[in-house]
């Protein structure tokens, strides 16, 4: 394993629809401390360098963790989409000046739209465009400690030998570097994607999972740095991999029970049984977010609930009830009230 430069050894995945900046503000209001990287849905770099996001602060607010990146910046990574070098610097240069500190590129994303993007997986059978890509956000970033990723497959269609992964990362990791570029680090999901035939929900299921591989590359470039990410659900899973990777990414496990982040915090990180928040007041702060994000950016309460409902899950006690129906209540009104009205 590479030497960490930072003592997260826990991420929560970048999940389209899920991990948008009001489920990320309830993560952490779950698990305060600081322990895990919080991971935003892909944003496509020409949301930057042709949409201008950056320049409206209600579809920024909309797209960025901005809570978050106030004092919490070290543990927010921003992944993007892109099959431009161009396009890639100019995202990354716009993150860096919003006081993004980690940024990563997705190799990973097996979808037929984002195929047709010529991003995401099939990115993986052009190891010198990833490479000329990596180089362009590298270069945005020198100087500035902000941190550069790729996320990626451990093969793509019929190929998982280890020959095709070994010199993709090869190619994507071995540039030679400006003393002032940090080195990229690794994100390997441990299936493989198929391109045609699966959807990108099989192409999580249905894949099997081969952790080996992901240790034969962590083995074979002990100077990078490794997050294995796939099928690790369980706190008992979490410690054993981290036994050999320097990281862990979890997704289902906290999409379908963001709770399990406290669990991780007492059983991996040692906090104290007593430190861990309530739900009473987790549901008490994030209330005050919401109401701040509607005042503040227009942001509907309906979208505002949606991350309530996963949280809820077993613990509709008479206080939670009350603050559901405290959500539910604003965004059933405000749906009636605008029922003709058109969102972007």
């Amino acid at each position: 394993m590479a030497t960490l430069v930072r003592r997260l050894r826990t991420s929560v995945a970048p999940m389209i629809d899920v991990t948008d900046p009001y489920f990320l503000r309830l993560t952490r209001l779950i698990s305060p401390f600081g322990n895990h990287q919080l991971w935003t849905e892909m944003i496509h770099a020409n949301a930057f360098s042709r949409g201008r996001i950056h320049l409206d602060p209600v579809k920024l607010a909309q797209n960025l963790p901005l809570r978050e990146l106030e004092d919490f910046a070290d543990n927010v990574v921003v992944q993007i989409g892109s099959s431009s070098p161009q396009d890639a610097h100019e995202a990354v240069d716009t993150l860096v000046k919003l006081g993004v500190r980690n940024i990563n590129l997705n190799c990973g994303c097996p979808s037929r739209n984002v195929q047709m993007g010529a991003f995401g997986a099939v990115l993986m059978k052009t190891p010198n465009v990833v490479a000329d890509i990596v180089s362009a956000m590298s270069e945005a970033a020198r100087g500035s400690g902000c941190r550069i990723s790729v996320k990626c497959r451990i093969g793509i269609d019929e190929d998982e030998s280890p020959e095709f992964l070994h010199g993709f990362l090869s190619t994507v990791t071995g540039q030679t570097r400006h003393k002032d570029e940090l080195p990229i680090d690794i994100v390997l999901h441990a299936r493989r994607a198929w391109l045609n035939g699966l959807s990108p929900k099989q192409n999580r299921l249905v894949p099997v999972l081969n952790y080996e591989r992901a240790y034969e590359m962590v083995r074979s470039f002990t100077n990078t740095s490794f997050i294995v990410n796939g099928g690790i659900d369980s706190v008992d899973s979490v410690v054993e991999h981290l036994k050999l990777a320097d990281s862990v990414m979890i997704g289902r496990k906290v999409r379908e029970d963001p709770w399990f982040l406290s669990h991780l915090d007492q059983h991996v990180y040692n906090v104290p049984e007593h430190m861990i928040p309530t739900p009473e007041s987790v549901l008490a702060q994030y209330t005050q977010f919401a109401d701040a994000s509607h005042n503040t950016y227009g942001t509907r309460y309906s979208v505002l609930a949606r991350p309530l409902f996963v949280f809820f899950r077993g613990r509709m006690g008479k206080a939670m009830r009350t603050h559901l129906g405290w959500t539910l209540t604003k965004a059933k009104s405000q749906n009636f009230s605008h029922k003709n009205a058109t969102y972007s």
